[in-house]
């Protein structure tokens, strides 16, 4: 069972049904395997020319797999898309950053946190 709270998204790919959990950890290890920092992953994957790079989709894929299904390997990864195409992928990666971290696209700051009132006289 999936927690959308939590940055978890179901990933469905025909009879196979696999659990992603994206979050600061999958970016973490995504980062240390792309060799680049999370603003460039995120701004790949928020790519509207090009789309984000197969790389990129593919290692944010078994990053956020490692949690539920340790087990697989970027290349059995980058089989499921061949097998299903990258737009699945693609799809499931945005929409479980979004709720790991409160954001969609259009959304950021739709709802900011209230300020604190400072107490005290100093």
């Amino acid at each position: 069972m999936t927690n959308p709270l939590r940055g978890e998204v179901a990933l469905v790919l025909g009879d196979l049904r696999l659990t992603l959990k994206m979050g600061v950890n999958t970016l973490c290890a995504a980062e240390s395997v792309l060799g680049k920092k999370a603003a460039a992953i995120l701004d790949d994957m928020e790519d509207k020319d090009a789309g984000p790079a197969l790389d990129t989709i593919r290692m944010l894929i078994w990053a956020g797999l490692r949690k539920h299904h340790p087990a697989y390997s970027p290349n059995e990864i980058g089989e499921l898309i061949e097998e299903h195409g990258p737009a699945i992928f693609t799809n499931a990666i945005l929409d479980g950053l979004a709720s790991a971290f409160g954001t969609t696209e259009g959304k950021q700051g739709a709802n900011p946190p209230k300020r604190r009132k400072k107490t005290g006289t100093g």
